[in-house]
């Protein structure tokens, strides 16, 4: 992972997605094109949702 110190950091930003919290917690277009890479998010009608792949990751 390049943009997380940690796998604990990742799953609190997945949260911070998977919650609607991305104005409180920004994330940068790297680091939303790296979760999209890695299969976590998804771009729907402009905004960042959770796959279910992202889902799993934070369960």
């Amino acid at each position: 992972m390049k943009y997380w110190r940690d796998d604990f950091e990742l799953d609190w930003t997945l949260r911070d997605i998977g919650g609607g919290r991305l104005k409180l917690s920004p994330i940068t277009e790297d680091q939303l094109s790296e979760l999209l890479e890695m299969g976590f998010v998804e771009i729907v009608d402009d905004q960042v949702k959770l796959t279910e792949a992202g889902n799993r990751k934070i369960q």
